[in-house]
């Protein structure tokens, strides 16, 4: 298989009734920020909260993190709770090397173990 033709960055969007929930699989980085701050920046405008679930990242360059940053301040603009969620260790090295624990859910979501 072609390592070439799987997307570096897959993205499922979960509607619940009180929260919609974006999986991200794959890296968040200068190629595939605008997909991702597309995906999230649409959902906003819905005025659900969102949780970016970021269990199966398993890379973000400063770039990504830029748009985290970018869609969170958006978000928060307007009116809207979004959190991420789920980092995995590398993820979570990342996130608080720039600072940005309050960006992220502390409490275990519903079901977590």
């Amino acid at each position: 298989m072609d390592v070439n033709t799987i997307p570096e960055l897959q993205l499922k969007t979960e509607k619940l009734p009180q929260v919609t929930i974006v999986r991200c699989t794959g890296k968040v980085m200068i190629e595939t920020w605008p997909l991702f701050s597309t995906t999230v920046r649409d959902l906003i405008s819905e005025g659900k909260p969102i949780r970016v679930d970021l269990s199966e990242v398993d890379l973000v360059d400063s770039t990504g993190i830029g748009a985290f940053v970018s869609v969170w301040a958006s978000a928060k603009k307007c009116g809207c709770d979004l959190k991420f969620m789920k980092p995995n260790k590398r993820v979570q090295d990342v996130v608080e090397i720039t600072r940005l624990q309050d960006l992220f859910e502390h409490e275990e979501v519903a079901g977590g173990a």
